[in-house]
């Protein structure tokens, strides 16, 4: 059965309902698609917003996301355009942040040095189609995305393109956030030595969480939470990339670790994994994981026991 997507004005020139998919249309940018929304719309647009207008429609968005944020309510839609440089905190639940456009990169949101860009602190948001480059560190602890209280996040086909000094594209400070959705993004030049992770949880253990689809390129680590019960499927991680000097090098230190505390029962499956198929390079959970499908070259194809 279908979703239901709720009605719209026809007489709005800015969208279109096509076979139940809602398109905005703001000079030819598609934003929307594919999405039920069950609260208010929010439009923000860097070049022609005002944070004075109502934010209602593209011709009156406002121009930061910070004023969207503070003026939707929990299950609002807010539509992104443009380049951004703010620190933001979500504490609306279900809250959904949808760049407007075919692809993330007509929607860019970076921070301040040792900042966090984006800070989810409440459950069920959504985060989609947005490029995100994580802030450069010296102290602290920045990131593009933080996570806290935020069981239920989904994270999806948002780009992470790290810059000089990144330290880390997705991070959870504490082990409160779970059943957390991050599927078909993409992981770049997260390579600054010691400091370079994709996804990285402190404490144990995260149940539940699915890491689907995403691509993991010139990474120091990849994915490090103490996981239970979770689900890594279909990902590629790349041994060798770019290292922070630029040079072509051996970058993964660490792809996959599921190890610690209270872990177990994880699936990782139909992955390409980089580099030696070993405890080294993944790390499973005490116990009842099952790794298997995995394809690693450097082991002869595809895998079809834990990593020892």
């Amino acid at each position: 059965m279908g979703v239901n997507y709720r009605s719209i004005d026809s007489s709005r020139n800015d969208v279109q309902n096509i076979g139940g998919i809602l398109q905005f249309q703001p000079g030819g940018v598609i934003a929307g698609a594919g999405f039920a929304q069950n609260g208010d719309t929010w439009y923000v647009n860097s070049t022609d917003g005002d944070d004075d207008y109502n934010g209602k429609s593209w011709t009156t968005a406002y121009a930061t996301i910070a004023v969207a944020v503070a003026a939707a309510s929990a299950g609002d839609t807010i539509f992104l355009l443009g380049s951004f440089s703010e620190a933001v905190t979500v504490s609306l639940a279900g809250l959904k942040l949808i760049g407007a456009g075919v692809g993330p990169n007509q929607a860019v949101w970076t921070g301040a040095a040792d900042a966090v860009s984006l800070k989810l602190s409440a459950e069920n948001c959504l985060v989609r189609n947005i490029k995100f480059r994580p802030p450069a560190y010296s102290s602290g602890t920045p990131a593009a995305i933080q996570l806290g209280n935020a069981s239920y996040a989904e994270i999806i086909g948002c780009r992470f393109q790290g810059k000089a000094a990144s330290r880390q594209a997705i991070y959870s400070p504490v082990c409160n956030s779970d059943n957390v959705r991050i599927e078909g993004c993409e992981f770049i030049y997260m390579n600054t030595l010691t400091y370079g992770a994709a996804i990285l949880g402190v404490g144990s253990a995260y149940s539940g969480w699915k890491i689907k689809n995403c691509d993991f390129n010139s990474c120091v680590i990849a994915i490090d939470i103490s996981g239970r019960v979770c689900t890594i499927e279909g990902c590629s991680l790349k041994e060798y990339g770019l290292t922070a000097a630029g040079a072509i090098a051996a970058v993964l230190a660490l792809g996959i670790g599921l190890d610690g505390t209270d872990t177990g029962g994880n699936a990782v499956c139909k992955n390409q994994l980089g580099g030696t198929y070993s405890a080294t390079l993944y790390k499973v959970g005490t116990s009842g994981d099952q790794w298997a499908g995995n394809y690693n070259v450097l082991t002869g194809g595809l895998t079809a026991a834990n990593p020892a």
